[in-house]
């Protein structure tokens, strides 16, 4: 499926009919469904039961185009059977054909390919793929292809459309690094002037400053340009095998016009080549790219999905939503959609939750912190230095993608040494006058689809895009809040989850140990295992900031975590379209380093 179609996904084929159903959904148009279908040749109940699931379709209303191998031969003596008044049928043949043509009469369905589409020339021309529809007057062309991919010869058709709707070339926008290189960056960085941030007294016009300049700098060593996406061939597929295609398809063109034994011997010669040709450099190609990365995980899966792994995004379509039983299909409709739900998602789980039990409560909170000795007032941030926020820089993931601000992390590892001290200054101003900076609490939401129906908001999962600026920030506040948590025992001795030396094995350690040390003293083991919805979406501010408090942060401290939790923003991206503004009213920001 084209990238620039949306579609639809009909899950009603029994389980022993071999095929997909599914809508190709349009602008200012019914939808357009199509069946693609395998009919084994000894399956005789495959009418019958296809006509029962059809049925299930509002088929009356609907533009219909079945496509597939029906292993139904309708020529006879070389002529197409419909239209050949002398041939003469045997009855097991005749059963079938009565068959097809009371299911294509009860669909009004016409069938549109009139040749042979299997030569073998050791019997004679059979038509055992068709193409049937119901909007004829719709069908420009429809014919067969001598590409010689098999015994079978390819079927299409096409369909009448507004192709002005659907000729725009696929586009991506990027920054141009021919002329990059990294000790020219840091030449332009270090002729760029940067004023004493903390001297501001604002964190938002420091950063807008910082922001400001940083970009004109990248603009100028790394200007945005926007490129066409082509169509790529497998990086095995070279010169050779295109060669050797071609040759294929012409003793084949030759050998159905002749039907000699001779010819056919060479098309089988010619198409095993192809095909231990292709095998060969595939295998070798696929060899080499997994020796190459045999030993990194990452890059591994990487080339895995490039040589052919699924991979939902690959086959993902243009969206286009369901809005009040009308499909909309304009990009800036769809964000805004998208934006809508995303809002109110969290808040309606709030909404129905129901109030927390006594032994929750504020006093219990305080009861239980006391007992490890939490003291008020304990935590107060520390300024940092230069030479914290440079490791941090250049610990930056390169592959890691920009937020709504644009700005690429390759230029704050490569540029991490002069940019180390504009940035200290710009984390010490926030901490001393605990502000989170605005611009940093903007979020880009990108909705990949999970699984269900493809025209349904809630069946997309947002992903959140964070300016990369914003995690120099966090990760200061991080290191400094998991070293006093840590130092003074606050955090549950069993939790595995977000804490440095920790992971799923250790949880799974413990949990085996733990049956297993039951099996031991001849006990049953019984456990627990519950998954929240939304939990990191539906946490609130108020009572989080009251245990903070209780586990004895100071006043200043918590008025910083108020401002980097409060007033949050996103907008949801969509092709080159964005929705106006959402709001977050409670929960820690997906994507963030210091959210969980």
């Amino acid at each position: 499926m084209k990238n620039n179609l949306s579609f639809q996904i009909h899950n009603i084929l029994s389980q022993n009919i071999e095929g997909i159903i599914f809508d190709i959904l349009l602008p200012k148009s019914k939808p357009i469904t199509i069946g693609i279908f395998y009919r084994p040749p000894n399956q005789n109940d495959f009418l019958e039961t296809l006509t029962n699931d059809l049925d299930k379709l509002d088929h009356m209303n609907k533009e219909l185009y079945l496509l597939g191998d029906f292993n139904i031969n309708l020529l006879k003596n070389g002529k197409y059977i419909f239209e050949n008044k002398n041939c003469v049928i045997d009855s097991v043949e005749s059963t079938l054909l009565k068959k097809y043509k009371e299911f294509s009469t009860n669909f009004s369905l016409k069938q549109l390919i009139h040749k042979a589409t299997r030569v073998t020339g050791n019997s004679p021309d059979s038509l055992l793929d068709h193409v049937l529809t119901n909007a004829i007057q719709n069908v420009s062309q429809s014919d067969i292809i001598d590409l010689a991919l098999s015994d079978h010869q390819l079927i299409y058709l096409t369909r009448k459309i507004n192709h002005k709707l659907y000729s725009g070339h696929n586009e991506v926008k990027f920054k141009s690094l021919k002329n990059y290189s990294a000790e020219k960056f840091k030449q332009l960085l270090a002729a760029a002037t940067f004023p004493d941030y903390e001297k501001f007294k604002n964190v938002d016009e420091a950063y807008c400053n910082f922001h400001e300049k940083l970009m004109d700098v990248i603009n100028k060593i790394a200007p945005s340009k926007v490129s066409r996406i082509k169509n790529k061939t497998p990086d095995w597929f070279d010169l050779e095998i295109s060669e050797k295609i071609k040759v294929k398809r012409k003793i084949f063109r030759k050998f159905k016009k002749s039907k000699l034994h001779s010819d056919k011997e060479l098309y089988l010669t010619a198409r095993n080549d192809v095909n231990r040709t292709i095998k060969r450099k595939k295998e070798a190609f696929v060899k080499e790219k997994l020796e190459q990365n045999i030993n990194e995980p990452k890059a591994l899966w990487k080339t895995l999905k490039s040589l052919g792994l699924p991979s939902k995004r690959s086959s993902m379509a243009k969206i286009c939503l369901k809005d009040k039983d009308k499909l909309i299909f304009d990009s800036k409709g769809i964000a805004e959609i998208f934006k809508d739900y995303f809002s109110s998602l969290a808040e309606n789980l709030v909404s129905k939750l129901p109030p927390a039990l006594k032994i929750y409560d504020t006093i219990s909170t305080k009861s239980y912190y006391s007992k490890l000795n939490a003291s008020t007032n304990s935590f107060k941030f520390n300024e940092c230095n230069k030479d914290i926020i440079e490791k941090i820089l250049l610990n930056f993931n390169v592959s890691k993608a920009a937020g709504i601000d644009d700005l690429n992390s390759r230029f704050l590892k490569d540029g991490a040494e002069i940019l180390s001290t504009p940035l200290m200054q710009i984390c010490n101003l926030s901490l001393k006058l605990s502000t989170f900076p605005t611009e940093c609490k903007v979020a880009k939401l990108k909705p990949l689809f999970k699984k269900g129906s493809l025209t349904e908001p809630k069946n997309y999962r947002p992903i959140s895009l964070l300016p990369l600026l914003s995690k120099v920030l966090e990760k200061v506040v991080l290191d400094q809040t998991q070293n006093y948590l840590k130092e003074n025992d606050l955090i549950y001795e069993l939790q595995s989850g977000f804490r440095n030396n920790h992971s799923t094995n250790f949880c799974l350690s413990f949990l085996s140990d733990k049956i297993l040390s039951g099996f031991d003293s001849g006990l049953l083991t019984g456990m627990i295992l519950i998954d929240l919805q939304k939990a990191f979406d539906t946490i609130n501010h108020v009572i989080l900031l009251q245990k903070m408090e209780i586990m004895g942060f100071s006043k200043k401290s918590i008025d910083w975590f108020e401002s980097y939790l409060g007033n949050r923003t996103f907008l949801v991206s969509i092709e080159k379209s964005f929705s106006s503004s959402g709001n977050l009213k409670c929960g820690v920001p997906q994507g963030s380093i210091l959210g969980p």
